[in-house]
């Protein structure tokens, strides 16, 4: 049975809940068998590293205790380590005899983080419990002897079976008394809302995914929208590129092809450059300029040659003209007067022509 009150329980609850989310956050390829790629997400993000050597010929993914002589950057130098099943106690060379991976750059893991949100949730969930529970009581009564407190209570089941109470003592009257509720308590349930409201979108967006937080009781603008999109990344990029760092001295120490990459909502929402390491905008520039199997490729075509006969000889330009002189405007001459049209004339009859005369000269 559930129990609002149990903290710890709860506490654990919540963040095993977000560890079945995270550790779908990376993909793995060409991994040993004998690391499972949950396993190896567990010890990085529970633990805050891992250390990978080979133990009876196959690869195993450990936790032990750090420690030895510091480097001169105060970092570990040694890991020990014990485990029953492969029968192994032993003290391990991190440079050596193996691999040593982070999940972030300080080893931090996402345990402190998840413990820290989820112990402020636990609070707000019991503080909206004992609110609920509150807001039950409109009134409150009070008795100062057990006789009256009795009478009271008989008085309060009856309510609650549907009868009417009749309190009829003077003693009664004079001992028992009725305060009212707060009334303020629905805008503190408001507020615990909106408080737990913003503490899950804080937890959510420390591991890449976007989540709203923002209280603003109208429509919100784009630019508000997208304002928090810069603080989903620094994280969530510090894991990939320690990962890749670890995975790039693996695959060089046992000779293996392992490769990691984003996974789940995360490979839609993170697949920018990563300091350099991962060639997103690479990637997507060879797949643009693949070649489609099915389209023929276009033969070259040859260059014309030059031409075989001499070139045209440049023309000499023509010499400069000598503008021609002002000609002085023609004088505005007078309009012709409208004449009247001539009116219409019968047509000429066909006229024979005359023959010459053969004996009269011309």
């Amino acid at each position: 049975m559930y129990n609002v009150k149990d903290k710890r329980k709860n506490i654990d609850y919540l963040t095993n809940s977000m560890l079945t989310k995270t550790l779908s956050m990376f993909e793995y390829e060409n991994l040993p068998v004998t690391v499972p790629s949950k396993e190896l997400e567990k010890m990085l993000q529970i633990n805050g590293y891992t250390f990978i050597t080979k133990v009876n010929g196959s690869l195993y993914a450990f936790t032990g205790g750090l420690g030895g002589v510091l480097d001169e950057y105060y970092n570990p130098t040694q890991i020990v380590i014990s485990n029953p099943f492969l029968k192994i106690t032993e003290t391990f060379d991190i440079k050596k005899d193996g691999v040593l991976i982070y999940n972030d750059s300080l080893k931090m893991g996402l345990s402190p983080l998840f413990e820290k949100q989820n112990s402020l949730l636990i609070e707000n969930d019991i503080n909206m419990y004992l609110a609920g529970i509150n807001s039950r009581t409109q009134s409150l009564i009070t008795a100062p002897d057990d006789k009256s407190k009795t009478s009271a209570e008989l008085y309060l089941k009856k309510l609650v079976d549907g009868e009417i109470g009749v309190i009829g003592e003077n003693a009664l009257f004079d001992g028992v008394k009725v305060h009212s509720a707060n009334s303020g308590n629905s805008n503190t349930i408001k507020s615990m809302l909106e408080y737990h409201q913003y503490l899950k979108s804080n937890l959510f967006n420390e591991v890449g995914l976007s989540s709203n937080f923002n209280m603003k009781r109208e429509r919100l603008l784009s630019a508000e929208v997208d304002q928090s999109e810069d603080s989903l990344f620094p994280l969530v990029y510090d894991m990939m590129k320690s990962r890749i760092e670890g995975i790039k001295k693996l695959n060089e120490m046992y000779n293996l092809n392992i490769d990691v990459d984003f996974g789940s909502v995360w490979h839609y929402k993170n697949k920018k450059i990563v300091d350099g390491v991962i060639e997103g905008e690479e990637q997507a520039q060879s797949q643009a300029l693949e070649v489609d199997p099915d389209v023929e490729p276009v033969e070259p075509v040859e260059p014309v040659d030059a031409l075989e006969d001499d070139p045209v000889e440049p023309v000499e330009p023509v010499e400069d003209v000598e503008p021609v002189e002002d000609v002085e405007p023609v004088e505005d001459v007078e309009p012709v007067e409208d004449v009247e049209p001539v009116e219409d004339v019968e047509p000429v009859e066909d006229v024979e022509p005359v023959e010459p005369d053969e004996e009269e000269e011309l």
